[in-house]
């Protein structure tokens, strides 16, 4: 079954659903995506870290009185200007893995400058975290800065790709910057970043896209299936010094 690590499911609270319907109806969109696990990643400027987990709870609990199969787990998607206000507990509360292998996701900048995402991410890295870097494909200003995927890549942070890039939907520099990613082994997963049900799941269509343009089923489904799943089972190593 599926895995969604980077998913706006929480109602009312960001730019995501706007009600508890719409949640719901996002959330059989996932089921019939294929997907068993979702975690809630609102972004952590609408939104006190503090309450994710209680706000979860509540979802999970109208889940199953729907009786539709979904697991969701309390997340977040920290912006590179979330950091430094984010205190030790909201990042334990919505981080993932298990002790000494917990990790973020930090989401690369689609607007505004990127030169402060290293900074952000060393200050995460020095704080004892791994990193899932969020769509770094519709950043145009990290993708075309000479070395600076690498560099991340070097320092241990691990890469997320949107379905929806994959798809077009975001342009076509995205999805070549997205095919280029996940072809060349650099990308280690791919989340649909979904928001509502106009923006919803596209797991499936990014396995057919990935299959389309070359790889192996396999491998393409473990990008939304197996890989996801390691990572919130295992965890990602402390990152290494980040010098780009």
């Amino acid at each position: 079954m599926r895995t969604e690590l980077h998913f706006h499911l929480l109602p009312a609270v960001d730019d995501g659903p706007r009600s508890l319907g719409e949640s719901l109806t996002l959330a059989r969109m996932a089921v019939a995506d294929g997907t068993a696990t979702v975690v809630a990643t609102p972004h952590a400027r609408f939104v006190d870290a503090l309450d994710v987990p209680l706000l979860v709870r509540s979802l999970q609990d109208r889940l199953d009185a729907e009786r539709i199969p979904l697991r969701v787990i309390a997340g977040l998607e920290i912006a590179q200007d979330d950091v430094e206000r984010l205190s030790d507990e909201q990042l334990t509360l919505t981080a993932h893995g298990p002790p000494g292998r917990r990790w973020v996701l930090l989401e690369a900048p689609i607007s505004g400058d990127p030169r402060a995402f290293p900074h952000a991410a060393r200050e995460l890295m020095s704080r004892g975290y791994g990193i899932l870097v969020a769509h770094p494909e519709r950043c145009q200003g990290l993708m075309r800065a000479d070395g600076a995927v690498d560099a991340l890549l070097d320092a241990g942070t691990q890469l997320q790709l949107n379905a929806s890039s994959l798809t077009g939907a975001h342009g076509p520099q995205e999805r070549a910057s997205a095919l280029e990613l996940a072809l060349s082994g650099r990308a280690c997963v791919v989340s649909s970043d979904a928001h509502g049900p106009s923006r919803g799941p596209l797991l499936r269509a990014a396995v057919t896209e990935l299959t389309a343009a070359g790889m192996a089923r396999e491998d393409a489904e473990s990008l939304v299936s197996t890989a996801p799943s390691r990572l919130l089972e295992q965890g990602l190593p402390a990152a290494l010094t980040l010098t780009h």
